[in-house]
């Protein structure tokens, strides 16, 4: 069956419109004929094109094939949107005009424009224009004529059709459930369990895996996710890393994402090799655990042997875990691995499981007992899926949207057809699924197959993709805007499970990001076959298909570009170039000739790594243009001399029809002081996305009326930058307004109107710091800002005004979810923000002049103080000596993060809520914590538990005891650290007990209380202790003690002056990390040891402790310590502070001699040479040997030496390495990094 490329109502009314202007021109200019009779025709057939278009749309799921309605379905395609560029073009001049015309202010877009119509025929149809009007309109003519054949045919294979789902269906869909996602897993408790228990159980080899191996859809990502959220995983590994591998298996980049992934960091363009050095140190005597999600290579040897190369290095137990939907990949990852296979064939859900899951997702938001007869026909319908969770959550969210028996018997009847005829029955469900949706959400959901697999897609930029390309054209929404159309889409396409929305907190942002499987990726290549195409690496000797609409393609060679120059129907073109040193002004050439032959596009995204203002040319040619997006990644240091005075030709300014413009560049390229005036000719702009100095520099930015976010708005005396540019921006959703003091007058301010901005939901009103202004000013000024009651963020810095504004103290705001007041230094006062019903987050900082938090903060009436906050920070407020709290009263029942740092005066707070799960108070003047006891529920037979998970207290140097019974109530505590603390006693507490489900603890000067705490034996889940600055402990706790930290890997003392013991520390069966600095006495009592040699032999085995392990000290003498002196299985050895080490400690080196694989000297300034016996290190790969002034020469060193590094080297030495001519270049040549400088 053909789909149906476009909908009815969009192509009926393009020919419409094509009709009436027309019709109109030619009764202005009846001499210029030779169209009437084709209008005749058109507007004749125009119902008959509409039945045509609706049979196809209401019957796709139940037509067969059929090669001539295909065509046809083409050929109007081709010849409708051959219209609509005329039409697009003649409104271009329109705009233009417009543009030219107006003096100060835009009247409009030409539906508000209303002139002479002779004055429209004069301006607009040029004889070039009315040649394509005319071929236009033949052009559907022709097309139209032979229809008559294919509605007879339509009419005939339809029965009865499916009640077609128009756009109402969007508008009207619940939005209480449009974004539900799964809150609970069925059915694959058993698989987790079983792959937990492979997990954590010892193994023979260093680094195993396991494959989950299943069909698509069944559930294996979900698997993974269990596994990798499951408690005992998270306890037992440390880094757990995550890759989704997809199809693309490249050895750098998925090397890269687990360094990304393991330490939050970017790595850029770093080679394999820097990529494997930095990966071997971060998992270097760790148990890691790697998850590789949806692999597909089962044939490339060497790229699986270059990806695992770095993993061997990891400690014994460490694990590697995939899913595939071949066995073919379990046997590669065994064979590279060198290890048995382990896999996991995973199975259809169980039939109970199947039914539990179908009916969550069928009769969603409905009552199943009100539907009971189609109870029947869903167990039938769940028999035909297989036990495939995709499938029955895809097909039960498909039968949600009609609760009709006939449509469900229809539905259980062309499931059988489909399962009995077609080998991928999946595969048939999804489209069956995708062939329900109404014509427009299929036209977006296909647009997602010119994305990678796993993309994940930002609401906001995916639905202004779709209205660039032109999915979502303005004659199907009335009076609503695009945008708000597709956000609606991508809600429905996510109820029904196209997609899954995921959501990650980050401070005060919660990101949404939508993210579709691969199978349904895949659906949308299928699908969209001649439409829309992807292509990765270069396009030579790809076939693209001539009817290709919308192209990406990623990292292609300039010149390769001429291969595309033949898709002259293109509307939106992704493309990514690859740089290469050889491009010239030639090159350039040939790119811009290209583009500018891809007239119809809509949708232009470019991304290079090289200055590309010469192939911005071809812009002048692309009137139609919604969308445009401009990417130059530079490095810092080639652009440093660069000018950009002609970054943007001014052909960009002539793009009227643009709606969104996005420029991203390095710094540095903005910096010059540009004005870019032609901007404000972008008078449809909706979305302008430029670095800060570009936006500030746009004059008269009130001529973009339908902007709707604008992030850096400053403020200047001067005209065309004054705070009225605002007043007519009645759009926007964002807007940060920048130096107000440049606001000459409080009612100068009331220009802006922003109480007139109904859709504004975010809103910063900032001055500057250093400014000369007084507090009057500043509070009448404030009082005039005053924001629409929609807006839901607000921040507010450096404000000098001394009480809050009038809108601030009324309750007002009652929609507003986040406040931010910063640097308000004179603000003394806090609002009455209590009242605020909606209000999750309050942010305070540097308001210096505030002294007491009392009633007026939680407002006045109301059951309940702040009932939706969440979180609060209370940041540099160092006058702050004072907070009270409500007297038998309910405040904050919702909270979970509280943040108190730097308020050295304040003396104490009140009773937190129970629903507490961060509490961290840092540089504060508490003496005594507060308690934590607070329940709103009042419910006595609720059992009270803190659900506190992590508590930090630091810097707070005048806290002397915890409440009584403080660490009884913590018992679901997974992170302490108390620090800086030196008055703390236990005074009060009978018995110090820290909770028994700690996994972090971090010891450092907090009084008497540090031996209370250290030597606690119930930790058996501790697997961090970091002891900072400990002044009192004197010996770490005996054996008996230290034996029952059962999963204690990392152990660090720094500066702990008055330790002298190690105590039972070898009792530590696990710890596989040590870490010693700044321990004086520590180091008195190691220089009294026996010198080497040493007779291990003789001593007391210690196996277990810091086996393949992490060793760093600061002192060479702590080597002569037991039970460090008797190791002899160590993987890694620092000496950070090597500045009176004359030679290497040899003897305790070469017991170590197997295992030693890194070995790394710092501050090497008396170090005279390396020793001869280097060579007897078989197993070591990395060498390091920093500021090693003295050493002049180089020892024959291990062949298994990977890296060496030598900072700070004796000029003789770098004399002795040079490249094939220096003394000691054999002894180095072999290995694969030298660093000598």
């Amino acid at each position: 069956m053909a789909l149906p490329f476009i909908a009815e109502s969009a192509a009926s009314a393009i020919i419409e419109n094509l009709v009436s202007t027309c019709s109109s021109y030619l009764e202005a200019c009846p001499a210029a004929g030779g169209m009437q009779d084709e209008l005749e025709r058109l507007q004749h057939a125009l119902p008959q094109v509409q039945a045509v278009l609706t049979a196809v749309e209401e019957g796709a799921m139940v037509m067969a094939q059929n090669k001539a309605l295909d065509t046809w379905l083409w050929q109007l395609r081709d010849a409708v949107e051959c219209a609509e560029d005329v039409l697009d073009e003649l409104e271009y001049y329109e705009l233009e005009k417009t543009v030219q015309d107006r003096d100060n202010e835009v009247p409009g877009i030409l539906s508000k424009c209303r002139r002479k119509f002779d004055s429209f025929v004069n301006r607009i149809f040029s004889d070039d224009t009315l040649k394509r009007l005319r071929e236009a309109v033949k052009g559907l003519d022709r097309v139209v004529a032979g229809m008559g054949p294919l509605l007879q045919l339509v009419t005939g294979l339809y029965g009865p059709g499916v009640k077609r789902r128009k756009i109402e269906e969007v508008r009207n869909a619940r939005e209480t459930s449009s974004l539900l996602t799964e809150s609970e897993v069925l059915g694959r408790d058993e698989e987790r369990d079983l792959i937990v228990e492979w997990l954590i159980k010892p193994r023979d080899t260093d680094v195993s895996a396991f494959t989950i191996v299943g069909m698509g859809g069944f559930g294996k990502t979900t698997l993974a996710q269990l596994v990798y959220s499951d408690e005992r995983v998270r306890e037992y590994f440390d880094p757990i890393m995550w890759v989704c591998v997809s199809q693309d298996f490249d050895a750098a980049v998925i090397t890269r994402k687990m360094l990304e992934g393991a330490s939050s960091e970017s790595f850029g363009d770093k080679s394999l090799n820097a990529l494997h050095y930095i990966l071997k140190q971060k998992i270097l005597s760790k148990r890691f655990l790697l998850m590789l999600d949806d692999v597909w290579n089962d044939d490339n040897t060497i790229e699986w042997e270059k990806l695992v190369a770095p993993l061997k290095f990891g400690q014994r137990g460490s694990k590697i875990l995939l899913t595939t939907r071949m066995g073919s990949v379990a046997d590669m990852v065994a064979k590279v691995m060198q290890c048995k296979k382990e896999s996991l064939n995973l199975n259809g859900l169980k039939e109970s499981d199947c039914m539990s899951l179908f009916n969550k997702h069928a009769f969603l938001g409905v009552n199943p007992d009100d539907y009971k007869n189609l109870r029947p026909i869903g167990e039938q319908i769940v028999k035909k899926l297989g036990g495939c969770p995709l499938a029955i959550k895809v097909t039960g969210g498909l039968l949600n949207s009609c609760m009709d028996y006939d449509y469900w018997k229809r539905i259980l009847k062309k499931d059988i057809v489909e399962l009995q005829h077609r080998k991928d029955d999946i595969m048939t469900i999804l489209r069956l699924s995708y062939d329900h949706l109404p014509t427009n959400l299929q036209l977006c959901f296909r647009y997602c197959s010119i994305f990678p697999q796993d993309f994940m897609f930002k609401r906001k930029e995916l639905v202004y993709m779709w209205t660039g390309s032109g999915l979502i054209p303005q004659s199907i929404c009335g009076t609503r805007r695009p945008e708000d159309i597709g956000k609606e889409y991508l809600d429905l396409l996510t109820r029904k499970s196209f997609f899954t929305c995921k959501a990650s907190e980050r401070g005060f942002e919660i990101p949404k990001f939508y993210v579709m499987h691969d199978l349904l990726h895949e659906l949308a290549q299928s699908v969209s076959l001649g439409e829309c195409i992807r292509i990765e690496g270069d396009v030579v000797g790809k076939t693209i298909p001539r009817t290709v609409r919308h192209l990406s393609v990623d990292k292609v060679n300039i010149l390769s570009i001429r291969e595309i120059s033949n898709l002259k129907k293109l509307r939106t073109l992704v493309i990514s170039i690859k740089k290469n040193h050889d491009h010239s002004a030639d090159h350039a050439l040939v790119f811009n000739e290209v583009i500018k032959g891809f007239k119809s596009l809509r949708l232009f995204s470019l991304y290079v790594n090289f200055d590309f203002h010469r192939l911005l040319d071809a812009l002048y040619w692309l009137i139609h243009l919604r969308y445009l997006s401009l990417t130059l990644s530079l490095p810092l240091e080639a652009v440093m001399n660069k000018s950009f005075m002609n970054l943007f030709p001014q052909s960009l300014f002539r793009l009227y029809h643009l709606v969104v413009m996005k420029f991203s560049t390095p710094v540095l390229m903005t910096s010059r002081n540009i004005e870019y005036d032609g901007l404000t000719n972008l008078v449809n702009l909706r979305l302008l996305d430029l670095p800060r100095g570009m936006i500030k520099n746009i004059r008269y930015v009130s001529k973009l009326s339908f902007i709707r976010k604008l992030e850096y708005f400053f403020v200047q005396e001067e005209s065309g930058y004054k705070i009225s540019e605002l007043k007519n921006l009645r759009d926007l959703r964002r807007l940060n307004i920048r130096e107000l003091e440049n606001v000459s007058t409080s009612e100068e301010a009331t220009e802006a109107k922003l109480n007139e901005k109904e859709y504004l939901k975010s809103l910063l009103l900032g001055w500057s710091s250093d400014r000369c202004h007084s507090a009057e000013a500043d509070e009448q000024l404030l009082d005039n800002l005053c924001p629409h009651i929609n807006v839901r963020k607000l921040c507010i810095e450096e404000y000098k005004g001394i009480k809050s504004p009038c809108w601030m103290t009324d309750l007002y705001l009652i929609n507003l979810t986040c406040i931010q007041l910063v640097n308000c230094k004179e603000w003394e006062h806090l609002p009455p923000l209590g009242g605020l019903p909606s209000l999750n987050i309050i942010r305070l900082k540097g308001l210096v002049a505030v002294k007491q938090i009392g009633c007026s903060f939680y407002g006045c009436g109301g059951v309940c103080a702040f009932p939706s906050l969440k979180q609060l920070f209370l940041l540099d407020m160092p006058n702050l000596e004072e907070w009270i709290g409500i007297a038998d009263g309910c405040m904050f029942p919702q909270l979970h993060t509280m943040v108190i740092r730097d308020c050295p005066n304040l003396r104490g707070m009140p009773t937190l809520p129970r629903s507490l799960r961060l509490l961290l108070i840092s540089h504060v003047g508490l003496t005594a914590l507060p308690a934590i006891n607070q329940d709103c529920k009042n419910d006595s037979q609720q059992e009270h538990v803190m659900a506190l998970e992590s508590l930090i207290i630091e810097q707070c140097e005048k806290l002397n005891y915890f409440p009584t019974e403080f660490f009884g109530n913590l018992s679901l505590v997974k992170f302490l650290s108390i620090e800086k603390c030196p008055k703390l006693t236990k005074c009060g507490i009978t018995d110090i007990q820290p909770p028994s489900a700690l996994d972090r603890l971090i010891i450092g000067s907090c009084g008497n209380l540090e031996v209370a705490l250290l030597w606690s034996a119930n930790l058996t889940f501790l697997t961090c202790l970091d002891l900072l600055d400990c002044a009192s402990i004197a010996s770490l706790p005996p054996a008996q003690v230290c034996v029952r930290w059962t999963m204690l890997s990392h152990l660090a003392i720094k500066n702990c002056k008055e330790l002298s013991s190690f105590g039972g520390i070898q009792a530590l069966i696990s710890l596989r990390s040590l870490e010693i600095e700044g321990c004086d006495k520590l180091i008195e009592v190691s220089l009294l040891q026996p010198p080497f040699p040493n007779n291990v032999s003789q001593k007391n085995p210690v196996d277990c402790f810091l086996k393949l392990g992490r060793l760093s000290i600061d002192h060479h003498a702590l080597l002569l310590m037991e039970p460090i002196r008797s190791l002899t299985f160590i993987s890694s050895l620092t000496l950070s502070g090597a500045s009176q080490l004359t030679s290497l400690p040899e003897e305790w080196i070469l017991q170590n001699h197997t295992a030693l694989k890194f070995l790394s000297i710092r501050n090497a300034v008396s170090l005279q040479s390396l020793t001869q016996s280097m060579t007897k290190l078989c197993s070591l790969e990395n060498l390091g040997v920093y500021n090693a002034s003295l050493i002049r020469s180089l020892p024959d060193l291990p062949t298994s030496l990977c890296t060496l590094c030598i900072t700070g080297c004796h000029p003789v030495l770098k004399e002795r390495c040079q490249e094939n001519i220096g003394l000691d270049w054999p002894k180095i040549a072999n290995i694969r990094y030298v660093r000598i400088e």
